[in-house]
């Protein structure tokens, strides 16, 4: 399991609350939770933004 999909879990969120709360679209979530090295700068710091961890966190 990916950190993304992990710390998304722990906060209760779902893929579709997650993706609208951090302003990006829920395949570009997907993506990063399937491929998180992938994950642009952008979208790493938006989401750890949400949950509330370090982008540092969400990187495998």
């Amino acid at each position: 399991m990916s950190p993304l999909r992990a710390a998304r879990l722990r906060a209760g969120l779902s893929m579709e609350k997650l993706a609208v709360a951090a302003g990006i679209g829920r395949a570009t979530l997907y993506w990063a939770e399937v491929a998180p090295h992938r994950m642009s700068e952008r979208t790493l710091a938006a989401v750890a933004k949400v949950l509330g961890v370090t982008p540092a966190e969400l990187r495998p």
